[in-house]
């Protein structure tokens, strides 16, 4: 993976290192997840509001917004990885570097879900347990193995096999012309949209789960939901765009809408998405919007053009997603849980499968949101930034300074790069 060196002005090295922007889109993906999972938990425990607006506007934002958000992530995660690729860098130094980015935060998460799913219910099975440990867990179909830990590390295990195929795919992918580039991410989208069509009416999976913690009638059955939305091979077609993303971007050859446009073809796909069946809403339905969008906000920082995602809370909220990611939904699904519990119990708050007050979900969603907030900021200060510091290695080699025009891989720096890594 290495690229030729190309000087340029300080004007463009200033630019290319601070792609904020990406960084403040994974702070809005992170909080698009946990809306869904705060929506559909109420949803699903038979909770209902008393503002039948309020709930519609939970319903519009969140009630499909994590599946897109998961896939929005996949298309970052290429793009940000081939963007910031190092010039002579060793697939055993690049596999370091991701390990010590994922895989701390990804054993305590797994370790403190362990330990919970074992009080609550019963010791997980070995099997399960080493599947989640090493990331393999999403290769089965079964929700037992890719749902039991912490309910969302199946999409590690993707982002898993996405690094272990990076240092092959990215060679390739520099090596071809634009127009081929081009190509590749229609492929990618066409496969997206309709492979697991062909599959699910295809195949079926031989002993589904008796009992399904997500529900998959409407999506497909468990052969369509598990296909479309958790096999790791089906969602490296949104990897790979991410990666024709990134190559014609850091050419200067990506010719799409600006980001004011964009935002609003990712408004319109948001309302056809609510509308559509199946398994498309899970990754399909926004797809093309957010790979128009990352390029456009990247352009955007390049230039020093206008973007909305450069707001400082929301950038230091984007660096700490990952902690973020791994950590809400066992703040959501055991303290919170515990705290309601404490509270009915004093009669402070209402029954169960209540009709609540508007206002007293609103609160309920920006309490729980604090609490994971705060939660992974200990995670992020006290797990995630010292032991990637410890574990990357020491001989990474320089990055030079690039331009967008050439073919290389753009300038940054240390912060730039943790900036956008996820």
């Amino acid at each position: 993976m290495s690229s030729p060196v190309v000087e340029n002005t300080a004007k463009t090295n200033a630019a290319v290192t601070h792609l904020v922007s990406l960084t403040g889109l994974r702070g809005i993906l992170a909080l698009m997840v946990f809306g869904t999972h705060f929506f559909l938990a109420f949803v699903m425990a038979g909770g209902s509001m008393d503002s039948p607006f309020v709930q519609q506007v939970f319903h519009v934002l969140f009630s499909r917004a994590g599946g897109t958000a998961v896939s929005c992530f996949f298309l970052l995660s290429g793009f940000v990885l081939t963007y910031i690729a190092r010039p002579g860098d060793s697939t055993r130094s690049f596999y370091r570097r991701r390990i010590a980015k994922i895989y701390p935060v990804h054993l305590i998460s797994t370790a403190i879900a362990f330990t919970l799913v074992s009080v609550r219910y019963e010791v997980p099975g070995a099997e399960v347990t080493l599947s989640h440990v090493f990331l393999v867990q999403s290769w089965v179909p079964s929700q037992w193995y890719y749902l039991t830990m912490t309910g969302i590390d199946w999409s590690l295990s993707c982002e898993a096999f996405f690094y272990l195929c990076f240092p092959v795919l990215l060679p390739v992918l520099s090596r071809a012309r634009n127009g081929m580039l081009y190509a590749v991410s229609a492929c990618s989208v066409f496969l997206v949209f309709f492979l697991p069509y062909v599959v699910g009416h295809t195949f079926a999976i031989r002993s589904p789960d008796p009992v399904e913690m997500v529900p998959t009638a409407g999506y497909g059955g468990p052969i369509g939901y598990w296909f479309a939305y958790v096999f790791p091979p089906m969602r490296m077609a949104e990897f790979v765009i991410g990666i024709s993303l990134a190559v014609l971007v850091r050419r200067g050859a990506w010719r799409g809408p600006g980001v004011a446009a964009c935002l609003v073809l990712c408004a319109i796909g948001w309302g056809v998405n609510l509308h559509l069946d199946s398994y498309l809403p899970l990754a399909a339905g926004m797809l093309i919007p957010f790979a128009l969008l990352i390029p456009a906000l990247s352009t955007a920082d390049i230039n020093s053009a206008w973007s909305p995602l450069r707001w400082k809370p929301l950038v230091w909220f984007g660096e700490i997603s990952l902690s973020f990611y791994v950590s809400h939904l066992l703040v959501q699904e055991e303290l919170f849980s515990r705290l309601w519990n404490l509270g009915m119990r004093a009669g402070l708050l209402p029954a169960p499968l209540p009709v609540l007050s508007w206002w007293v979900a609103v609160l309920s969603f920006l309490a729980q949101f604090a609490l994971a907030v705060l939660a992974a900021w200990l995670l992020h200060r006290l797990v995630e930034q010292p032991l990637v510091r410890r574990l990357r290695p020491k001989d990474v080699p320089p990055v030079p300074v690039t331009s967008p025009q050439s073919s290389a891989p753009p300038a940054h720096h240390a912060g730039a790069a943790h900036m956008v890594e996820r």
